[in-house]
């Protein structure tokens, strides 16, 4: 059976996790979007999209020590955030899934898998790239030339990260052999000096507006721009939220 965590959702227990405003920088969105997924509208709060779900939890790892939210908390805060960007849960013979979503998440470190491409680099977007056979040339004096987003993915990837990722795939599809992705967004911020249950909320409310949404490149979301005030993840609540998370392309020039 499906863990299904989108539709008939009851209102959170536990206790709160609040976050108060810190200068945590950029969180780092990717998202891969396969040829089936090209094709779709991306949904809005007045034409929405419908899915079931099925939450994996921490399954990217976590740390002894750390502060963990409550799986059924973090599931119902991922819904509401979902829910901001038109994706809803489905309701049995009302409004049929056509995705299935998987969500994930858990701390990250450098030698536990590969960050460079959880966090999105490509080579080919990387001025200063090394050359494949690993003898120094010409871009040694374009490593001042990045973009921001080229240098935030190169520092973060050095260090352990906090992850999320959400994965869409067809809802007819999904529970067969062969199921048909969609899309994924994964999520990044640097671990240090926060907890899990401070991290993985503030991810969202930044990255809210670019899960799903096709990238040339990852983008850099501010998160302490996403929030002014706090988040209290035990009752779902965004208190303060200034409009939207501030995004900026992975073009951007440095400054």
């Amino acid at each position: 059976m499906l863990g299904l965590w989108g539709a008939g959702l009851p209102s959170a227990r536990c206790a709160e996790f609040v976050l108060f405003r810190n200068i945590w920088g950029d969180a780092i969105v990717t998202t891969d979007t396969t040829p089936a997924g090209h094709v779709l509208t991306p949904p809005n709060r007045e034409n929405p999209v419908y899915y079931l779900g099925r939450s994996l939890g921490c399954r990217l790892g976590s740390i002894r020590g750390d502060q963990v939210p409550e799986e059924r908390d973090m599931n119902l805060f991922v819904t509401k955030i979902l829910a901001k960007q038109g994706y809803l849960g489905s309701s049995p013979g009302m409004h049929e899934p056509t995705l299935f979503l998987v969500v994930q998440w858990g701390y990250m470190e450098p030698q536990s898998g590969d960050l460079l491409w959880f966090l999105g680099y490509n080579a080919k977007q990387d001025i200063a790239s090394p050359s494949p056979s690993g003898i120094l040339g010409p871009e040694v004096f374009l490593r001042n030339f990045r973009s921001r987003a080229t240098e935030s993915i190169l520092e973060n990837a050095r260090g352990a990260i906090y992850g999320i990722i959400v994965t869409a795939f067809e809802y007819k599809s999904a529970n067969t052999p062969n199921p048909v992705i969609y899309w994924q967004t994964r999520i990044g911020l640097p671990a240090n000096g926060k907890s899990m249950a401070q991290a993985l909320p503030t991810m969202l409310v930044a990255a809210g507006t670019a899960i799903g949404r096709e990238s040339n490149a990852p983008v850099l979301v501010n998160a302490d721009d996403a929030r002014a005030g706090n988040i209290r993840l035990g009752e779902l609540q965004i208190l303060d939220v200034i409009n939207e998370p501030l995004q900026r392309p992975a073009s951007d020039a440095k400054h």
